[in-house]
């Protein structure tokens, strides 16, 4: 066998040295295309949204901030180079799914969408990458929130007037998968069966009850409460509403002004709320209720009014209206909102249950708060 010489030694030497540097030579410049041509997507796509190609990106974070607020979930915010870096920690009562797809949803609003999406089982973090077209401007980060707010107090609102209509506006409300409690008027069209459909919802169902006035014209009502009723007459009006309300836990006045100021009438009334194991709320129409005291003397488990949220349809004073019962359950643990069945109301609930959740408060039910 003839040997190798020295030179044919050392070429075999330089090739097995010059293979790998040249494969490796190669991978860097792959990597550096790549980069400058990423690099320059994202530049274009930034030329193109600063020449009008695409909404204001001010229009995309608009609305992923109204989302995130909407949800109770916080953010920060840093920027480098053309992109914005979005860290956003998810409150504990809400899953990063459903963050996930809310974003996805309102994003449509400005055309925007989720171009990319990532997760990791172990952690749950989801990683979006959000922008129009193919261009990226919004790197997300969804992740749970590690910090559990300290409980500030309970709230709980009841929402006056359904019975009459059995319609969206009456379902979104049903929709807002929060403990909320809901007076129904007897003797109204649909009375029986938006109990029903409440209390299938796993809603908390109360009586609205029509009680006199002192000065409103109140026409012929037959589940009217009057003042001038006897014991029996008012006991058989309670059981006639509660029929028609079926699954109801309690009670709170509609109007009732004359009624609520009475002794003898707010007596009976209560006293049959007592035999029948139902609590009562006193909606407060009249500085003169004495319907709160007299309820606490019969030992019935009752409530009053803190706030009437929409007295006013204006979107701001519904709003300070919400603040204003988070503020008294952290002055004495717990506060008793009424609304009604209005469009405004349902809106602004909805925008802002989710921000006092995440300060730590609580929504319940009327019943967590009688006593």
């Amino acid at each position: 066998m003839r040997k190798k010489t020295l030179k044919e030694k050392k070429g075999r030497f330089v090739r097995n040295i010059e293979t790998p540097l040249a494969i490796g030579t190669f991978l860097i410049l792959v990597m550096l295309v790549i980069h400058a041509y990423l690099q320059k997507r994202v530049e274009s796509g930034v030329a193109a949204r600063d020449k009008g190609a695409f909404p204001p990106i001010e229009e995309l974070n608009r609305v992923l901030i109204e989302t995130l607020n909407a949800h109770g979930a916080s953010y920060t915010v840093r920027t480098e180079k053309a992109l914005d870096f979005w860290r956003i920690e998810v409150p504990p009562d809400l899953s990063i799914p459903s963050l996930h797809l809310a974003i996805q949803e309102e994003i449509r609003k400005v055309n925007a969408r989720i171009l990319f999406a990532e997760s990791e089982p172990l952690s749950g973090r989801v990683s979006l990458k959000i922008g129009w077209q193919d261009s990226c401007f919004i790197r997300a980060s969804l992740l749970r929130s590690k910090s559990i707010p300290q409980e500030q107090g309970r709230i709980a609102i009841i929402v006056d007037d359904f019975g009459d209509r059995w319609n969206s506006l009456v379902k979104s409300f049903l929709d807002l998968k929060t403990s909320v409690t809901y007076s129904v008027i007897p003797g109204m069209e649909m009375s029986s069966r938006v109990a029903r459909e409440m209390i299938q919802n796993g809603c908390e169902v109360i009586l609205h009850m029509p009680m006199e006035p002192i000065s409103a014209s109140f026409g012929n009502n037959k589940y009217m409460i009057r003042s001038d009723m006897s014991r029996e007459k008012i006991g058989e009006i309670i059981q006639k509403a509660l029929d028609e309300v079926p699954g109801a836990v309690g009670m709170n006045n509609h109007m009732g002004s004359k009624v609520t100021s009475d002794r003898r009438a707010i007596t009976c009334v209560l006293e049959e709320l007592k035999s029948r194991g139902l609590y009562f709320v006193d909606s407060r129409t009249t500085t003169s209720t004495i319907a709160y005291d007299i309820a606490k003397s019969l030992n019935l488990a009752c409530g009053k009014r803190d706030v009437f949220l929409d007295v006013e349809q204006d979107r701001e004073t519904i709003r300070k209206g919400v603040w204003e019962l988070a503020q008294k359950a952290k002055t004495k643990g717990f506060s008793i909102g009424i609304g009604h069945c209005y469009p405004m109301t349902l809106e602004i609930l909805r925008e802002e249950m989710p921000k006092i959740k995440a300060k730590g408060f609580r929504f319940v039910h009327i019943s967590e708060v009688v006593r």
